[in-house]
């Protein structure tokens, strides 16, 4: 098993935080960055090989993606500033070719338990919070027969939840979303999420939700995102 790490972003939502450096490389507590930290859980949990995908900062994530017992690939999207990754996602898609794989994105914080889940749970799975109020501009995933229908930032309804992305796929699901994405990047559709590929396919991915209710699995999305990981994480905290 692979993992997919999205950084092809600038975070631009984060202000000076990330006036030179990704959100990826920002410093969390004990010493660890977002990127170090996803790193070594990875490993701790068996994977030994992730694959990254990079924008304008390719060079300073290449210095620091670094991790013992792991092969890290970059793959660096030349177009970045003008497209979402779904378009990043086209590009990986030789490096994950053929293998099961977790995809996650760069700026996601989360316990070492989440993983620990995901990895024992059969099936495809995405990571989800049944328990949260729907996030106003996060995903939000809705279900059908027990399998996630669509993943969305605009919609709402009873039947929604909120949704973190974090997934395990087998390879026969990976290779079905890139299938896709790669059909809505030959049709220059490449400002969206890559999720809007899943959308169209959700019947042959089969993913089912994996509820991490009460578990630290949150996007640093803002400056208050970010204290807010910061303070769950540090040790010191009152």
């Amino acid at each position: 098993m692979k993992a997919l790490i999205f950084n092809s972003g600038t975070g631009s939502r984060m202000g000076t935080l990330t006036a030179n450096k990704p959100k990826c490389l920002l410093p969390l507590p004990g010493g660890e960055t977002i990127l170090s930290r996803q790193l070594r859980l990875l490993s701790l949990h068996g994977i030994r090989q992730a694959v990254i995908t990079t924008g304008a900062y390719t060079e300073l994530i290449r210095q620091q993606a670094k991790c013992d017992c792991m092969e890290i690939t970059l793959v660096e999207n030349p177009r970045s500033a003008h497209t979402n990754y779904i378009y990043s996602m086209f590009l990986a898609e030789a490096t994950i070719a053929g293998n099961d794989l977790l995809i996650l994105h760069g700026d996601l914080v989360f316990e070492e338990q989440v993983l620990t889940r995901l990895l024992a749970a059969s099936g495809n799975r995405c990571c989800v919070d049944l328990s949260a109020s729907l996030p106003e501009k996060d995903f939000k995933g809705r279900l059908r027969d027990g399998c996630l229908q669509e993943v969305s930032v605009h919609m709402f309804g009873q039947d929604c939840f909120a949704l973190q992305p974090l997934y395990k796929l087998d390879a026969a699901a990976v290779h079905a979303w890139c299938r896709e994405v790669s059909a809505w990047v030959r049709r220059g559709q490449v400002q969206v999420y890559a999720e809007e590929a899943l959308n169209r396919i959700p019947e042959q991915l089969h993913i089912q939700p994996l509820a991490c209710d009460g578990l630290l699995l949150s996007e640093v999305d803002t400056p208050e995102d970010y204290q807010a990981v910061w303070e769950a994480l540090n040790p010191c905290r009152n």
